[in-house]
């Protein structure tokens, strides 16, 4: 009796998730979409605008690099000891955003990957339009469908690919002091994509091409696996108080919020989604078909409670 209950609980909470054979309008989707646009449509202007006025113009332009909160933490150590000095490339906007971004990683998770980072988006752009083609071309998803289940076969590769972001970390910003120079510049895909209207040849243009084609195939493998923003950001929201919890009881199992997780992990077999690699997207949280199986949380990040 008690499993035919819950089928019918289940059955009815699929239902409530449409309104007059639509799907509800998940309000936090919009919300997070909006801002991408915004934030990848300004730093975007920025880039033109400073291509065509150039440093040396005759009205001051700032350079979209300026808006990065990684510079930040590049030039932190030179900032601390040399008493407000910056390595090149980068100015206190840099350090104020860095610290923006780890308040943010502490109260709201790693919430500027999910919510604001431009490159994080295009990814996601870029993703998104590999979903459209599966629909309108069937060959495709058969091809998708193969390379998924593949991808599930070395899941343990994809565990220690994710490790390489934090090596990336440490080689940035020891190489950024030791050196007092952007050692990491010249193979941030980020750098060559603002630059790429000065058509140089980098080691960055390499990885921004592969991250290019990676997306294709991967949700946001940037992300996943190199991104050393990413990486101090999760270790912060490691202690961050907010977090998803996911009720057994209310859950069906279905494994919808792991498919919809652009960072690929398991939400559906967790008690509480406290992952370095969440990003607070809430995308899964949208696309679960349970109401109230997915929930934000507020608590201890020590206990639990």
């Amino acid at each position: 009796m008690s499993y035919q209950n819950s089928q019918m609980s289940a059955q009815t909470d699929r239902k409530k998730i449409h309104v007059f054979g639509k799907k509800k309008v998940i309000w936090h989707q919009i919300i997070r979409r909006s801002v991408q646009v915004a934030v990848l449509g300004f730093i975007g202007f920025l880039a033109i605008q400073h291509v065509v006025v150039g440093e040396n113009g005759p009205a001051i332009t700032a350079s979209p690099e300026a808006f990065c909160p990684f510079g930040g933490l590049e030039t932190l150590y030179k900032f601390m000891a040399e008493g407000g000095t910056f390595v090149s490339h980068t100015h206190l906007s840099n350090v104020v955003l860095l610290i923006a971004v780890l308040l943010s990683a502490f109260l709201l998770r790693s919430s500027f990957c999910g919510w604001i980072c431009p490159f994080g988006f295009i990814q996601d752009l870029i993703s998104n339009f590999r979903n459209l083609m599966r629909k309108v071309f069937p060959a495709l998803n058969r091809t998708m469908l193969r390379i998924n289940m593949l991808g599930a076969r070395f899941s343990t590769i994809d565990r220690i690919l994710r490790y390489i972001k934090y090596l990336v970390l440490v080689w940035a910003i020891g190489g950024s002091a030791y050196f007092g120079t952007m050692v990491f510049r010249d193979y941030d895909p980020w750098a060559a994509l603002l630059n790429i209207a000065e058509f140089s040849f980098t080691p960055g243009v390499v990885i921004l091409t592969i991250i290019v084609i990676s997306s294709f195939f991967i949700d946001r493998p940037w992300c996943r696996y190199a991104c050393p923003l990413g990486a101090v950001s999760g270790i912060v929201a490691k202690i961050s108080p907010t977090y998803l919890m996911r009720d057994r009881n209310t859950c069906t199992s279905c494994k919808i919020c792991t498919k919809t997780c652009p960072m690929g992990l398991e939400i559906h077999s967790a008690n509480t989604i406290k992952n370095a690699d969440c990003i607070g997207c809430l995308e899964c949280v949208g696309a679960c078909p349970s109401e109230g199986a997915l929930v934000v949380k507020i608590g201890s990040p020590f206990t639990g409670k």
